[in-house]
């Protein structure tokens, strides 16, 4: 049923899009979404005022709700696709329709050690000398004379035909007698290593491999010693031995650079994953997550706390307060009923305040804007980032939190009220990273008894962030001037005489890592849950728990956004087989990682990072944009861009255009031969799932 609060705010954007006030009809559109209102009328209202403001995300959003309410709707086709050629005109020359072209994930990591790593790598050592016996193999040995260089060439050629007969016994014995007449030659050494490789004795072959000097080992030598590292699991001598392999090559070999990446994988990630079904490699798409082992469908696979949280800056869902903390909803009662709480009848006001959690709400004692859930959860906060965000500590810290708190909007250098943040996040999230880093430093500094945190502690302080990818390609810094600028002066003083400097470039830096990297969650149990759990094992007044239960509907919960360190693993596919939802994970707001398809062990998990409702070369557009990718992933290869192309051979429509799959209106075919080859190869596993959702959305919708 349409309100008449839904037809005031519908009606105002519409008054406003016919007068040119974009900026109006959108927070109109927005107010009249938010009260439930869904329409093709509206997405195209909300839709066009956001793009005359170059708000994409916000226009694409729009065309989007249109599309779920009417798939087939010819004008919000078409916005789709005009939004296509704004967000990235030259779609063809970029490569969206070469399907050969793609990236090469290996070329955006590094190598660069981690702070602390040579303390490491001394550890791992000992543990490979005492474990591994490596001096248990022919010393090396050099200045041989000639005639036994020359016998141990014969043994060698003779070891070689026992290894093409498959007969390894043999060929090692060969092998072995050919070291020990030559003990100074590096490549006898790298075939006997070979052969105890293939017989599955790795601690032997890394001994032959070990005993060449530094200075004597070869390319192969390093790279074949480099991966019996990785799968003894000695990952810090791994990536000290596939570094030097692909310094050897000038960074040119991607063999060597794909195995240093899945030893530094392994170490990063491996404690964080043993709990889960899960493991964490480094593949054609960089880090990815893959199954260890069967899950059904339905089953959780894992959860994720956030390294680092804030609010999502988003009117439509912004929920109520919670936990700065911990993201625990702190919903009262009068939260919950707003003005009609103190009209309720008595006996029903009186089970509400009887049965409705008691959270003892504590706030900032310095700000007093900041809430939290308990007093533990206070002072955890304020060790971690408070101390240096706290708004009563200085006027800049103030403003940011004003700006976040008013979605974006605050003064600029004239006074006048104006949004400085369009971001989906909030800029808090950014000022937690930069103050999560000052608080480890500075902790780290005092632990040591010194005065200045070292060069040493600030590396370690950034170090847990390094894993984190960012890609952009504008200049965040200058785009959100005042924002930047208030983030800098606040860290010009951190407390204890101790300043961090905030360059445009770090800024840019941390800001994309954060858009690239942030999911959305929230902790989906509030007091009212709680509540609703209580006075349904009640067995008192039926009367007023029915009375209780037609009041309202469930509340919205605050949404925030996170930096996970497993999540961000996940690669993307618009035919995704998880869904990430909020979770309280030990009192804590986390994700939940649920299977929605069949895994068996190795395969991959996959989450979308744009709403696969969107049209296949919108999605693919919009992807590249942000994450510099080109998606091939099934739902792409199966669904078309248009009837100018069948979307099976490739094959150019001229004049009358293809028709479209009857089923899901995804897919475009100059045949039916075409059309049963594309159902056979796996459009008919996408086609349901499209159609499945549609049918969802329209009665979600309240449409047929």
């Amino acid at each position: 049923m349409v309100t008449i609060m839904q037809k005031c705010s519908f009606s105002r954007a519409t008054c406003h899009i016919k007068l040119s006030n974009f900026y109006k009809a959108l927070e109109d559109a927005k107010e009249a979404r938010l009260r439930g209102e869904q329409s093709v009328n509206l997405a195209l209202i909300g839709g066009d005022a956001a793009v005359n403001l170059s708000k994409m995300e916000d226009a694409c959003s729009f065309y989007t709700m249109g599309l779920k309410v009417d798939p087939t709707n010819t004008s919000v086709i078409d916005r789709l696709q005009m939004l296509q050629e704004m967000i990235l005109p030259d779609y063809d020359l970029e490569g969206g329709c070469d399907s050969d072209q793609g990236y090469s994930a290996v070329t955006l990591f590094n190598q660069e050690p981690y702070p602390g790593d040579d303390e490491l790598i001394s550890k791992e050592k000992q543990t490979i000398l005492a474990k591994f016996c490596l001096e248990d193999t022919e010393p090396w040995k050099e200045n041989v004379e000639d005639a036994e260089k020359q016998r141990a060439s014969n043994i060698a050629m003779g070891a070689h035909e026992f290894m093409v007969d498959n007969k390894l016994e043999d060929a090692l014995k060969e092998y072995t007698l050919a070291v020990k007449a030559d003990p100074g030659n590096s490549i006898l050494r790298r075939l006997r290593a070979e052969v105890l490789y293939i017989l599955d004795d790795k601690y032997a072959a890394l001994r032959e491999l070990w005993a060449v000097p530094t200075e004597k080992k070869s390319l192969d030598v390093w790279k074949f010693g480099g991966q019996i590292l990785y799968e003894i699991n000695m990952p810090l001598h791994a990536e000290v031995w596939l570094k030097t392999a692909t310094k050897m090559t000038g960074n040119q070999d991607d063999a060597a650079k794909v195995l240093f990446q899945k030893a530094r994988t392994h170490r990063l990630y491996s404690a964080m994953s043993k709990d889960f079904p899960i493991n964490i490699d480094f593949g054609e798409h960089g880090r990815s997550i893959f199954a260890t082992k069967e899950i059904k469908t339905g089953n959780e696979v894992f959860t994720d706390l956030p390294m680092v949280m804030g609010k999502m800056l988003d009117k439509e869902t912004y929920g109520q307060d919670i936990c700065d903390n911990c993201a625990t909803s702190l919903m009262t009662p009068r939260d919950y009923f707003g003005g009609r709480f103190e009209s309720l009848a008595d006996d029903v006001k009186s089970l509400v305040e009887e049965y409705w959690p008691n959270i003892s709400i504590t706030t900032c004692d310095k700000c007093k804007v900041t809430k939290y859930c308990s007093a533990e959860c206070q002072e955890d906060a304020w060790k971690s980032h408070h101390e240096v965000l706290c708004p009563a500590r200085c006027e800049a810290a103030r403003k940011l939190h004003d700006i976040s708190e008013n979605f974006g909007h605050g003064k600029n250098e004239h006074g006048e009220t104006v949004e400085l943040w369009d971001a989906r996040i909030s800029p808090m999230l950014l000022a937690r990273i930069w103050a999560g880093i000052v608080t480890a430093a500075k902790e780290m500094m005092k632990d040591a008894g010194v005065d200045k945190p070292t060069t040493e502690h600030w590396l370690k302080a950034k170090s847990p962030y390094k894993r984190f990818l960012a890609f952009g390609v504008d200049s965040p810094s200058k785009k959100y001037k005042v924002v930047y600028n208030l983030i800098r002066d606040i860290f010009t003083d951190c407390g204890d005489d101790i300043q961090y400097n905030i360059t445009e470039s770090e800024f840019n830096g941390r800001f994309f890592q954060a858009e690239c990297n942030f999911h959305v969650f929230s902790a989906p149990v509030t007091p009212y849950h709680r509540f609703k759990d209580r006075i349904s094992k009640l067995e008192g007044d039926d009367r007023v728990k029915s009375n209780l239960q037609k009041l309202k509907a469930e509340p919205n919960v605050a949404p925030l956004c996170g930096i996970f360190p497993l999540l961000h693993c996940m690669n993307h596919s618009c035919y995704q087989n998880v869904e990430v939802c909020g979770a309280d994970l030990e009192g804590y707001g986390g994700v939940r990682v649920r299977a929605i398809s069949n895994f068996k062990a190795g395969d991959e998990l996959y989450v979308s990072y744009v709403d696969p409702a969107i049209p296949r070369k919108l999605r693919r557009a919009w992807l590249f944009r942000n994450y510099n990718f080109w998606c091939r992933c099934t739902r792409c290869e199966f669904e078309g861009d248009g009837p100018e192309e069948c979307t099976e051979c490739k094959k150019a429509a001229v004049g009358e255009k293809f028709p479209a799959c009857g089923q899901c209106h995804r897919a475009w075919y100059c045949s039916v031969s075409c059309q049963k080859v594309a159902w056979k190869r796996g459009h008919k596993k996408i086609c349901q799932a499209i159609v499945t959702k549609d049918k969802q959305n329209c009665q979600s919708n309240g449409t047929t």
